[in-house]
């Protein structure tokens, strides 16, 4: 697929170019960001260009990943993407940079990436189901799936790892039917 870029009523989602590397990079040394999403760590600057290289060109060409650089007047202020693209499903994943966190945007860029997901063929990919995972105890990013409408699925215990370390998993799914509206979830009680 070409790479497209979507808008929102305060955001630009932009995929990654390589003019996005220095930024890329210094987001990504944020040690909370580094806790909850499957990133090298150390992170160096060569996984930044990878990134927003090669990485991010060859996953949209091949109609396997769609990532956006989220920006809030022309500043990153996070990634967002479809990753796992295959046979109607795919999962959204996520993460802002600490000066943007808690403002509402993460949801506003997602609801925008659920639409294209969500859309037929042109405008968008016609997908029908969207996955969410995160790392047991991320509350911020489980709060953004609730508030999207995500249903809560459960724990899968040891479900993931990171970084060689098994860890909790939490899941959550999003269906093309379903209704955009928060459900309870035990997790957030």
């Amino acid at each position: 697929m070409e790479r497209i870029s979507l808008c929102t009523a305060n955001l630009e989602l932009i995929p990654p170019t390589p003019e996005d590397e220095d930024a890329v990079f210094a987001a990504c040394q944020d040690p909370e960001t580094q806790n909850w999403v499957p990133i090298p760590s150390p992170y160096l600057r060569e996984h930044a260009h990878e990134s927003v290289t090669t990485h991010s060109i060859t996953t949209w060409e091949e109609d396997t990943e769609y990532t956006w650089t989220i920006r809030a007047d022309g500043t990153l202020a996070g990634i967002v993407g479809l990753y796992r693209v295959a046979n109607g499903s795919a999962d959204l994943g996520f993460w802002m940079v600490p000066d943007f966190r808690g403002k509402g945007l993460l949801t506003e860029a997602c609801n925008a990436v659920i639409e294209f997901a969500f859309s037929k063929a042109p405008q968008g990919l016609g997908i029908v189901r969207l996955g969410w995972n995160a790392y047991a105890g991320n509350f911020g990013s489980a709060r953004v799936a609730q508030k999207l409408g995500f249903h809560f699925e459960g724990t899968a215990r040891l479900g993931s790892a990171l970084r060689g370390e098994l860890r909790d998993d939490w899941g959550a799914s999003l269906l093309a039917s379903d209704e955009r509206s928060e459900s309870h979830w035990p997790i957030l009680a």
